[in-house]
């Protein structure tokens, strides 16, 4: 007789499931509710025995109209694409986004990576067949009463300036806001009177900016007076004791414009104490109307896009350079203040009017209907923003035009295990790989083809990824095993080597 033992089998593990949680307050909601949606849902997740901790993600004093200024909730999404969660817990719709678009764009992104987004308010889970349709409907209304609710605000705080009442206490350089009223910062006052007297006795904006900033004077925010800081002081009717409400206005797009005439302008008398006379800030205003007659464009025809483009980095101006047949356009922030200040990226011209056809679907434009359809066009480094009049904005993705011989991955390409540069190199049959520049002796590091570079970066980022990562990438780090996108806001994409 034979005897055959059977081994019991040990049943297979699940593998848990990686929760995360994201949570937001509003700027006017109390500091302790964000405190308490932290402390519940860190006990949710890690209570449940089928649940891996993985963390929670809080924004707190955001708006939840945009996801722009949400560092949490982007390093929510950079996390799920790389892979390091299955599911996303939330309180409610309105706290994910008020926004419909980008509440339905972020939701259909990562249910095409497998990831769930729970609702706890409105029991919805995007990866049920019904839960699209229940966002679409729902999202919708957060977004009607966030717009309700930002109209009353405005109206409440145009009434406001009509009685001519402010809206807050904020000092220009040379006052203080000290609970009751403005006073005056003494050093802060006399560099404001020097600026009148050396202005009226002649001299220009530029010398008494550079003279100041020789001097070591400086500005609130610690930064050295420059020229723009020398004529606002001078175009400034606070000086002379009143104040102009209204001079700006949030728009309906949540955009912060200057009123030049949409909106009536109070002044208020006896605001503030003042540094100035009235009539010396006329005469300023004078002498600045005369000397900008007088150093006007010689050349009276203006260009195409005059005045309408604008750098997505930094909101400066951007102008155009020429040299030879050569042009393009540029920040003028970074030409001036560099590129630890604005690190845009600058765009041919042709490049230029190459995307003014995409978005007006012509062959060829008129200048004055561009003008009448378009209020400004914003160039960032992964694609170009056009404002049109009626409210709505259109993007078409930039052309990476590198210098001869570079291209996107230039001098962003390091060696995860030493910190050393990698090169590009060719290697068989004029094949590109990159490698650390370092000897073999000294590192082992694989070479990386540079096709599958190409790939991790088209799956990572997608069409146009050249433009995304000088716009969004700081550094790329190459591992035997992976390569790792470090993103210059925080957080990281990685992809497995093949």
């Amino acid at each position: 007789m034979k005897i055959r033992k059977i081994e019991r089998s040990a049943p297979a593990m699940r593998p848990k499931l990686r929760v995360a949680a994201y949570a937001r307050v509003s700027v006017d909601t109390l500091h302790h509710s964000l405190a308490a949606q932290v402390s519940f849902y860190s006990a949710l997740i890690q209570q449940n025995p089928e649940w891996e901790y993985t963390g929670v993600y809080a924004d707190e004093g955001i708006t939840g109209t945009s996801t722009a200024q949400r560092d949490a909730f982007k390093r929510l999404i950079a996390d799920c694409d790389a892979g390091k969660i299955d599911l996303v817990l939330v309180k409610s719709i309105s706290r994910f986004a008020r926004d419909t678009v980008d509440c339905l764009h972020t939701v259909r992104h990562l249910k095409e990576r497998g990831i769930a987004i729970r609702f706890e308010r409105e029991n919805i889970d995007s990866m049920s067949e019904d839960g699209e349709l229940l966002l679409t409907l729902l999202a919708s209304f957060a977004q009607e009463e966030s717009r309700s609710i930002g109209d009353n605000i405005r109206w409440g705080v145009r009434r406001r300036f009509s009685e001519g009442i402010p809206n807050g206490h904020k000092a220009p350089y040379g006052y203080i806001w000290d609970g009751e009223m403005f006073r005056i910062v003494p050093h802060e006052g006399e560099i404001v009177k020097e600026i009148y007297r050396r202005y009226l006795a002649r001299e220009s904006a530029y010398a008494i900016a550079k003279t100041l900033a020789g001097r070591g004077i400086t500005g609130r925010q610690g930064r050295a007076i420059e020229q723009t800081t020398v004529k606002d002081i001078l175009s400034s009717i606070s000086y002379t004791g009143t104040m102009a409400l209204q001079k700006n206005y949030i728009t309906e797009g949540h955009r912060r414009k200057r009123n030049k005439g949409e909106l009536p302008m109070y002044l208020v008398e006896g605001m503030f104490e003042p540094l100035i006379s009235r009539g010396d800030f006329d005469k300023a205003q004078e002498i600045r109307k005369r000397r900008a007659a007088q150093s006007s464009n010689r050349n009276p025809v203006l260009l195409p896009f005059s005045g309408m483009v604008k750098c997505g980095c930094c909101g400066g101006g951007f102008s155009r350079r020429t040299a030879g047949k050569y042009r393009r356009w540029g920040c003028n922030t970074r030409e001036r203040r560099g590129i630890d200040v604005c690190d845009s990226r600058p765009i041919k011209e042709e490049e230029l009017v190459a995307a003014v056809r995409t978005v007006m679907e012509k062959d060829d434009f008129d200048v004055a209907k561009l003008r009448r359809k378009v209020s400004k066009i914003v160039i960032h480094g992964d694609c170009v923003e056009f404002h049109l009049t009626n409210g709505r904005i259109k993007k078409t993705a930039r052309i990476y035009n590198g210098q001869r011989g570079s291209n996107p991955f230039t001098n962003k390409v390091y060696c995860a295990s030493c910190g050393s540069k990698c090169e590009r190199d060719t290697w068989t049959k004029g094949t590109k790989v990159w490698s650390c520049s370092q000897p073999r002796t000294k590192c082992q590091l694989r070479r990386l083809f540079e096709s599958e570079l190409q790939q991790a970066a088209i799956s990572l980022l997608g069409d146009g990824y050249e433009g995304k990562i000088v716009q969004d990438i700081a550094r790329i780090e190459i591992d035997t095993e992976e390569i790792i996108f470090q993103l210059k806001e925080g957080g990281a994409y990685r992809w497995q080597r093949q």
